[in-house]
């Protein structure tokens, strides 16, 4: 079951702890991409400010008037679980903490983040974060994000591929480079960070019946839930790609430092997404690649009679595309008489009609 998932994509009040006027601070990105995008209320909190930009700024959670059923935390991670338990008290459904110098930190701040995970266990809130960049949903020009408001001088365009991806700064580096160089739009990217609370099965549930989305894409160093996880990949009628970080043994150490990730072994990982019909890429630009080419064409095909044509104006290209779809067990297509008829139509005389 999707618990409690729609406050952190349509909220209908949101409230920024740590809202700040200093363009040196996270959180001012975080208000200026409010005020751009969100078209319902938004509430600065911020004892040190009696108004912000024209609007009353609160010293509170709990001075904020209604409706308020998402919470945006940019403030110090000792200053965080004071205002996580004013959330609860006030009965808001959703937080999303971008803040750092939680488990990936060790010690004090694991300890921080576990307090973080029992009060989202003892009552009805859910948690995003810590440690991340939030949510970006271009299709309803929501950024609650402290990426910056440069994103939005190429109009954000919006697409049919969603991103799940435990970095921050990766999915704020995604959004710069895809939109800035005119690539392509998204639906959703999804920085979940530490997670707490909110975790990657979570989404891949929501975004599974997202009308939004027509593929996903998800890198991932460390899952809570595989049994869930994999359950969803198997059920999914949509294409999900998945990039693996922490394979190796540095790389599980990176992983550990990065978002205080254990990550699994790398051959038992590739066995069971194979199964549950996950295709995986190698890096990120692969990753990317093939979420959109896969949002082409959503509805998986039949494995009896899926079959692949390649379209090519480079014989060598056809060449190495036919070795790749070996390889990874695809097969060719031959083309049927009528289908030959037609391309003979639109080829120039010296060309075979084949496929590749």
């Amino acid at each position: 079951m999707i618990r409690k998932m729609e406050c952190f994509f349509k909220p209908k009040g949101i409230a920024l702890v740590g809202a700040t006027a200093n363009p040196n601070k996270g959180a001012f990105s975080i208000w200026h991409n409010l005020k751009t995008g969100f078209r319902g209320p938004i509430y600065p909190v911020n004892p040190r400010y009696t108004e912000l930009d024209g609007q009353p700024c609160y010293s509170s959670v709990r001075d904020v008037p209604d409706p308020v059923e998402l919470v945006i935390v940019f403030v110090p991670a000792p200053m965080v679980l004071p205002v996580v338990r004013d959330c609860v008290d006030r009965g808001i459904p959703g937080v999303i903490i971008e803040s750092a110098g939680f488990a990936e930190t060790g010690g004090t701040g694991k300890k921080l983040q576990d307090e973080l995970t029992e009060i989202a266990r003892e009552s009805d809130i859910r948690i995003w974060g810590p440690n991340c960049m939030g949510v970006v949903d271009a299709v309803s020009r929501h950024v609650f994000s402290f990426v910056s408001p440069a994103i939005w001088d190429d109009g954000l365009p919006a697409g049919d591929v969603s991103l799940v991806v435990q970095s921050g700064m990766l999915s704020g580096g995604f959004l710069i480079d895809l939109m800035s160089h005119g690539i392509m739009g998204v639906s959703k990217v999804c920085s979940i960070g530490n997670k707490a609370d909110v975790d990657e099965c979570d989404l891949l549930e929501y975004l599974i019946k997202d009308s939004d989305t027509r593929a996903i894409c998800l890198y991932i160093e460390s899952i809570k839930d595989g049994r869930r996880f994999l359950h969803a990949c198997r059920s999914s009628r949509k294409p999900i790609v998945l990039l693996q970080g922490g394979k190796s043994e540095k790389g599980a150490v990176a992983a550990m430092s990065h978002t205080a990730s254990l990550s699994g072994n790398g051959a038992v990982w590739s066995g069971a997404m194979d199964q549950a019909g996950v295709v995986r890429a190698d890096d990120f630009n692969q990753m990317m690649d093939l979420g959109r080419s896969l949002a082409i064409h959503p509805e998986p095909l039949e494995r009896e009679t899926g079959r692949v044509a390649v379209v090519t104006f480079s014989g060598a290209a056809g060449i190495v595309s036919a070795d790749y779809l070996d390889r990874y067990g695809l097969e060719l297509a031959d083309l049927s008489e009528n289908a030959r008829k037609l391309l003979k139509g639109v080829y120039p005389e010296w060309m075979p009609v084949s496929n590749p």
